[in-house]
């Protein structure tokens, strides 16, 4: 199939990426990315430095790292070097130019996986497939940025992630293909906890987009929208609440050990511990 995926430029987006490569690699790909999710202005301090050490310092600091004690791993950053797929910004997905490169491509799927921009009705309408999300919560209870804080915030003992249909221009509103669960773990950071969702959902997408390519139709469920809530950009009190329940909203141990697990997965003890300074040096 032709598929073109939608990315933001970020750690989970990244992982999620590595993750279905090898599926990928038997299909046509392009990829879009985005590299801002949200207003950019008025941030809580929390969220800036999430937002560092989902971007700044993985395509930066840590290439770096990786270079500088060449470190071999076979995880394919989002940078200069990436060669599988064509990869190139995308501005404004709704723009007239964007889809007639679109319509001029024929493709038969759009993927979005925390794409920071919204499509409307005209783009969403290109895909003989049409266009499937990876929700990073789960719908109708969570929609919107962040649903997973909240889930954890009101002490829900489970956190998901939802594939569903974009029909239309609404935000996580379309239909629900499938939802995946997992336990909340509380010994671990908020981050932590977000990016364990990320195989939970690339397997689900694997799984229907295997459905599709055999000419199968999806089964859909319809949400019901009088359910649930949708959330804007997180706030301080938003963050304040998690860490009054005694969890990180990050930290350095729970940090390493995604680093370790999804993009370096063989480093010796030597080698940690030189991660771990590298990693306390921009905290």
């Amino acid at each position: 199939m032709k598929i073109v995926l939608f990315l933001n430029k970020d750690l989970e987006a990244n992982i999620a990426y590595n993750l279905l490569k090898s599926e990928l690699l038997s299909h046509s790909v392009r990829i879009y990315y985005s590299d801002t999710v949200g207003n950019p202005k008025k941030k809580p301090s929390d969220l800036v430095k999430l937002e560092y050490f989902e971007k700044g310092f993985v395509f930066n600091e840590l290439s770096e790292f990786i270079n500088e004690n060449k470190i071999e791993n076979s995880f394919e950053f989002f940078d200069d070097n990436f060669k599988s797929f064509p990869i190139k910004k995308c501005s404004n997905v709704n723009s007239v130019e964007f889809i007639n490169e679109m319509k001029d491509l024929n493709p038969d799927l759009f993927i979005s996986i925390r794409f920071g921009k919204i499509f409307k009705d005209e783009i969403i309408q290109v895909p003989k497939n049409g266009l499937i999300n990876l929700h990073s919560a789960i719908l109708p209870d969570y929609r919107g940025i962040m649903g997973t804080l909240h889930a954890i915030k009101e002490e829900n003992t489970k956190i998901g992630c939802t594939l569903h249909t974009i029909p239309n221009s609404g935000i996580d509103t379309g239909e629900i293909i499938e939802i995946a669960e997992r336990n909340v773990n509380r010994e671990k950071s908020l981050f932590w906890n977000i990016v364990q969702l990320y195989p939970l959902g690339t397997e689900l997408i694997i799984k229907n987009l295997k459905i599709i390519d055999s000419n199968n139709s999806l089964n859909t469920q319809k949400q019901n929208l009088e359910e649930g809530n949708y959330f804007s950009v997180p706030a301080k009190s938003d963050f304040e609440k998690i860490e009054s329940l005694g969890m990180d909203i990050i930290s350095v141990k729970d940090y390493q050990e995604i680093l370790s697990s999804f993009i370096m997965k063989n480093l010796s003890e030597i080698e940690k511990r030189h991660l771990t300074t590298c990693i306390k040096h921009s905290w």
